[in-house]
């Protein structure tokens, strides 16, 4: 494009599919660079290169190329990507508006959390404010998917006992109420939860 040729010029597809690629990749670093590719978009959509400005599926490809890989600190920059969105579509660039499956990326970006247990009670606290936030706009709405992948975030994060166990029959029952208490859901409930736990939970709610 650059040469002169316009039939190649890039949009902002063509820069999403790179972040997508890099983000299924095992390149080391991949998020890191599928971010840079971001601010690049968002460098060139402030001089006015408004079909290569980032919008919402932009941003949640970046977060899920966080989720997938190695960073420990994957659930931190998922939050930071989630902040600067919200804080732009509250200015009035719904462009990028969170949508449900950016709130499910940050959720499983911090249940695919490791190392020390300042960085997975970190994680545990991002998840948990991401799974809050999806429940409280009027334009965003949880999925079953929101359900499995927080109950996720219980299993690994969480060490076993009632703590766990009361926190993931919390979850469940929120799940109920709007009715997204499907078969994964329930699954995850076994996953998460003490066996008799599990059974109590979902025999109570057949």
């Amino acid at each position: 494009y650059n040469q002169g040729d316009s039939d190649v010029k890039p949009n902002t597809r063509t820069y999403r599919s790179a972040i997508t690629a890099l983000g299924k990749s095992r390149q080391p670093r991949a998020a890191e660079k599928a971010e840079q590719i971001l601010e690049e978009m968002e460098y060139m959509g402030s001089f006015g290169a408004h079909d290569l400005a980032p919008n919402t599926i932009c941003y949640n490809a970046v977060i899920d190329a966080y989720a997938r890989g190695r960073s420990m600190e994957k659930a931190y920059r998922a939050e930071l990507l989630l902040e600067k969105m919200l804080e732009e579509s509250a200015k009035g660039n719904t462009l990028i508006r969170p949508d449900t499956i950016t709130f499910n990326s940050v959720i499983n970006a911090a249940a695919r959390s490791f190392g020390d247990s300042i960085v997975r009670r970190e994680a545990y606290l991002i998840g948990l404010g991401a799974f809050k936030k999806i429940h409280e706009y009027e334009y965003c709405k949880p999925s079953s998917i929101t359900y499995v992948l927080f109950l996720n975030v219980l299993k690994n994060l969480v060490e076993e006992g009632d703590a766990r166990d009361n926190m993931a029959e919390r979850t469940f029952q929120l799940s109920v109420s709007f009715g997204l208490a499907n078969g994964k859901v329930r699954e995850q409930v076994r996953k998460t939860c003490s066996p008799l736990v599990a059974e109590r939970i979902l025999s109570s709610n057949n």
